[in-house]
């Protein structure tokens, strides 16, 4: 059991110590998560935040913003997040402070 957090980690090591892009890296870890002998603790939000990297978002913020899903609203200081994620993501409201 790979737990989400592991793979938030795994994909700043991926770049900032092993120089891979942030779509190498997404790419990377996606395939890893794809095999049979993975188990992901959450696998609906990570495949959300899989795709939302694959649109050009930070793989940490889009594992926040799939966490919002369910939530009313969504809070950040990240202007670049809400610029990328737009003012809704799946029924969530994505709010600059």
């Amino acid at each position: 059991m790979v737990c989400t957090t592991v793979l938030l980690e795994s994909e700043w090591v991926l770049r900032s110590a092993y120089g891979l892009s942030q779509e190498r890296a997404c790419k990377a870890l996606k395939s890893f998560c794809g095999l049979s002998a993975v188990c992901l603790n959450d696998e609906e939000r990570v495949a959300q935040a899989f795709d939302l990297c694959e649109g050009g978002m930070d793989f940490a913020d889009a594992l926040h913003v799939a966490a919002a899903v369910g939530s009313e609203a969504f809070a950040t200081f990240d202007r670049a997040l809400r610029k990328k994620a737009g003012q809704e993501f799946n029924g969530v409201k994505i709010r600059v402070l």
